[in-house]
Protein backbone atom coordinates (compact mmCIF):
# COMPACT_ATOMS: atom_id res chain seq x y z
CA UNK A 1 0.00 0.00 0.00
CA UNK A 2 1.22 3.74 -0.88
CA UNK A 3 2.79 5.83 2.02
CA UNK A 4 -0.03 8.48 2.74
CA UNK A 5 0.45 11.94 1.57
CA UNK A 6 1.97 14.56 3.61
CA UNK A 7 -1.60 15.80 3.78
CA UNK A 8 -3.33 12.72 5.11
CA UNK A 9 -0.77 12.24 7.64
CA UNK A 10 -0.81 16.06 9.30
CA UNK A 11 -4.56 15.30 9.55
CA UNK A 12 -4.20 12.17 11.69
CA UNK A 13 -2.06 14.27 13.50
CA UNK A 14 -4.41 16.62 14.25
CA UNK A 15 -7.10 14.20 14.66
CA UNK A 16 -5.40 12.26 17.08
CA UNK A 17 -4.34 15.56 19.29
CA UNK A 18 -8.23 16.63 19.58
CA UNK A 19 -9.56 13.30 20.35
CA UNK A 20 -6.87 13.04 23.24
CA UNK A 21 -8.05 16.56 24.73
CA UNK A 22 -11.57 15.60 24.53
CA UNK A 23 -13.30 14.84 27.43
CA UNK A 24 -14.45 11.61 28.01
CA UNK A 25 -17.94 12.40 28.19
CA UNK A 26 -17.74 14.54 24.94
CA UNK A 27 -16.83 11.36 23.02
CA UNK A 28 -19.64 9.57 23.35
CA UNK A 29 -18.43 6.34 22.52
CA UNK A 30 -17.20 7.96 19.50
CA UNK A 31 -14.57 5.48 17.14
CA UNK A 32 -12.91 7.09 13.96
CA UNK A 33 -12.92 5.28 10.96
CA UNK A 34 -9.75 4.34 9.96
CA UNK A 35 -8.37 6.91 7.79
CA UNK A 36 -5.61 5.56 5.59
CA UNK A 37 -7.93 3.23 4.49
CA UNK A 38 -10.45 5.92 3.65
CA UNK A 39 -7.95 7.36 2.04
CA UNK A 40 -7.07 4.14 -0.24
CA UNK A 41 -11.06 3.62 -1.17
CA UNK A 42 -11.60 7.25 -2.25
CA UNK A 43 -8.17 6.80 -4.51
CA UNK A 44 -9.35 4.02 -6.03
CA UNK A 45 -13.19 5.67 -6.32
CA UNK A 46 -11.56 8.62 -8.09
CA UNK A 47 -8.89 6.37 -10.27
CA UNK A 48 -12.02 4.20 -11.52
CA UNK A 49 -14.36 7.24 -11.99
CA UNK A 50 -16.78 5.25 -9.83
CA UNK A 51 -18.83 8.14 -8.52
CA UNK A 52 -21.62 9.78 -10.30
CA UNK A 53 -20.57 13.32 -8.84
CA UNK A 54 -19.28 15.22 -6.18
CA UNK A 55 -21.63 15.27 -3.40
CA UNK A 56 -20.12 13.10 -0.79
CA UNK A 57 -22.09 12.90 2.87
CA UNK A 58 -21.04 10.89 6.37
CA UNK A 59 -23.91 9.72 8.36
CA UNK A 60 -21.88 10.05 11.87
CA UNK A 61 -19.73 12.25 11.08
CA UNK A 62 -17.61 12.31 14.46
CA UNK A 63 -14.48 15.03 14.45
CA UNK A 64 -14.79 15.57 10.88
CA UNK A 65 -12.11 12.72 9.77
CA UNK A 66 -13.67 11.06 6.99
CA UNK A 67 -15.13 14.33 5.58
CA UNK A 68 -11.72 15.68 5.59
CA UNK A 69 -10.07 12.99 3.52
CA UNK A 70 -12.77 13.42 1.06
CA UNK A 71 -11.98 16.65 0.73
CA UNK A 72 -8.57 16.31 -0.29
CA UNK A 73 -9.86 13.62 -2.95
CA UNK A 74 -11.66 16.62 -4.12
CA UNK A 75 -15.16 16.06 -3.35
CA UNK A 76 -17.84 18.43 -1.25
CA UNK A 77 -18.26 16.75 1.81
CA UNK A 78 -20.84 17.35 4.63
CA UNK A 79 -21.22 15.74 7.96
CA UNK A 80 -24.33 15.01 9.81
CA UNK A 81 -23.74 14.40 13.61
CA UNK A 82 -25.68 14.27 17.01
CA UNK A 83 -23.26 15.22 19.22
CA UNK A 84 -23.09 19.08 19.63
CA UNK A 85 -18.97 18.88 20.81
CA UNK A 86 -17.87 16.55 18.08
CA UNK A 87 -20.13 19.08 15.07
CA UNK A 88 -18.13 22.15 16.60
CA UNK A 89 -14.72 20.14 16.62
CA UNK A 90 -15.16 19.12 13.24
CA UNK A 91 -16.12 22.72 12.12
CA UNK A 92 -12.68 23.38 14.19
CA UNK A 93 -10.56 21.18 12.36
CA UNK A 94 -12.19 22.15 8.80
CA UNK A 95 -11.23 25.38 9.22
CA UNK A 96 -7.45 25.08 10.98
CA UNK A 97 -6.70 22.92 8.03
CA UNK A 98 -8.58 25.04 5.22
CA UNK A 99 -10.53 22.31 4.50
CA UNK A 100 -14.27 23.18 2.34
CA UNK A 101 -16.49 20.73 4.72
CA UNK A 102 -19.65 21.67 6.23
CA UNK A 103 -21.43 20.05 9.17
CA UNK A 104 -24.72 20.11 10.90
CA UNK A 105 -26.09 18.97 14.25
CA UNK A 106 -28.71 16.28 14.15
CA UNK A 107 -29.60 13.13 12.78
CA UNK A 108 -29.27 11.99 9.77
CA UNK A 109 -32.87 9.82 10.35
CA UNK A 110 -36.12 10.70 8.54
CA UNK A 111 -39.73 10.88 9.90
CA UNK A 112 -40.70 7.29 8.49
CA UNK A 113 -37.58 5.71 8.74
CA UNK A 114 -38.64 4.49 12.25
CA UNK A 115 -40.03 1.18 10.43
CA UNK A 116 -36.64 0.06 9.06
CA UNK A 117 -34.99 0.04 13.02
CA UNK A 118 -35.05 -3.29 14.86
CA UNK A 119 -34.86 -3.57 18.12
CA UNK A 120 -30.81 -3.76 18.06
CA UNK A 121 -29.65 -0.38 17.26
CA UNK A 122 -26.80 1.27 19.76
CA UNK A 123 -29.16 4.64 20.68
CA UNK A 124 -32.41 5.60 20.77
CA UNK A 125 -32.47 7.62 17.71
CA UNK A 126 -34.61 10.51 16.45
CA UNK A 127 -35.95 11.13 13.40
CA UNK A 128 -36.99 14.62 12.18
CA UNK A 129 -35.49 17.08 8.57
CA UNK A 130 -33.15 19.80 10.61
CA UNK A 131 -29.85 18.49 9.86
CA UNK A 132 -30.88 17.79 6.22
CA UNK A 133 -32.67 21.66 6.11
CA UNK A 134 -29.61 23.12 7.70
CA UNK A 135 -27.27 21.50 5.14
CA UNK A 136 -29.77 22.15 1.84
CA UNK A 137 -29.42 18.55 1.21
CA UNK A 138 -31.61 15.68 0.87
CA UNK A 139 -30.29 12.19 0.68
CA UNK A 140 -30.96 11.81 -3.08
CA UNK A 141 -28.63 14.95 -3.47
CA UNK A 142 -25.88 12.60 -2.59
CA UNK A 143 -23.25 11.14 -5.02
CA UNK A 144 -21.54 8.77 -2.17
CA UNK A 145 -22.88 8.44 1.38
CA UNK A 146 -20.44 6.86 4.10
CA UNK A 147 -21.07 5.29 7.24
CA UNK A 148 -19.44 3.06 9.77
CA UNK A 149 -22.51 1.62 11.60
CA UNK A 150 -21.82 -0.44 14.87
CA UNK A 151 -22.40 -4.03 14.78
CA UNK A 152 -25.59 -5.62 13.87
CA UNK A 153 -26.49 -2.19 11.98
CA UNK A 154 -25.21 -2.97 8.63
CA UNK A 155 -28.50 -3.99 7.31
CA UNK A 156 -29.90 -1.09 8.69
CA UNK A 157 -27.36 1.14 6.26
CA UNK A 158 -28.33 -0.27 3.78
CA UNK A 159 -31.98 -0.43 3.68
CA UNK A 160 -31.63 3.48 4.68
CA UNK A 161 -29.18 3.95 2.13
CA UNK A 162 -32.16 2.07 -0.50
CA UNK A 163 -34.91 4.01 0.72
CA UNK A 164 -33.45 7.08 0.28
CA UNK A 165 -30.44 7.24 -1.97
CA UNK A 166 -30.88 7.83 -5.86
CA UNK A 167 -29.90 5.57 -8.29
CA UNK A 168 -26.06 4.92 -9.26
CA UNK A 169 -25.02 6.55 -5.79
CA UNK A 170 -22.24 4.51 -3.84
CA UNK A 171 -22.71 3.43 -0.23
CA UNK A 172 -19.45 3.61 1.64
CA UNK A 173 -19.77 1.36 4.71
CA UNK A 174 -16.55 0.95 7.02
CA UNK A 175 -15.98 -2.40 8.95
CA UNK A 176 -13.56 -4.06 10.89
CA UNK A 177 -9.92 -2.53 10.66
CA UNK A 178 -9.66 -0.83 8.13
CA UNK A 179 -12.03 -2.26 5.13
CA UNK A 180 -14.35 -0.65 3.27
CA UNK A 181 -17.35 -1.80 1.52
CA UNK A 182 -18.25 -0.45 -1.71
CA UNK A 183 -21.89 -1.03 -2.90
CA UNK A 184 -24.40 0.58 -5.35
CA UNK A 185 -27.88 1.50 -5.90
CA UNK A 186 -29.54 0.48 -8.93
CA UNK A 187 -32.86 2.07 -10.78
CA UNK A 188 -35.62 0.29 -10.04
CA UNK A 189 -33.66 -2.32 -8.06
CA UNK A 190 -34.48 -2.72 -4.38
CA UNK A 191 -30.83 -4.55 -3.38
CA UNK A 192 -27.53 -3.02 -3.95
CA UNK A 193 -24.65 -3.57 -6.05
CA UNK A 194 -21.59 -5.48 -4.72
CA UNK A 195 -18.37 -3.33 -6.06
CA UNK A 196 -16.33 -5.14 -3.87
CA UNK A 197 -14.16 -4.68 -0.76
CA UNK A 198 -11.43 -1.83 -0.84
Amino acid sequence: MPRPGAELERLIDELRQRLDALPGDDRGGFVSSDLPAVDRVLATIVAQDLAPGPLFCEWGSGLGGVCAVAALHGFTPFGIEIQDELVDAARELAEDLALPSVFAQGTFLLPGDEQLLGEDTHTRPSFDRQAWDELQLSPRDCDLIFAYPWPGEERLMDALFLRHAAPQALLLTFHDRDRVLVQRKLADQEELRSLGWM
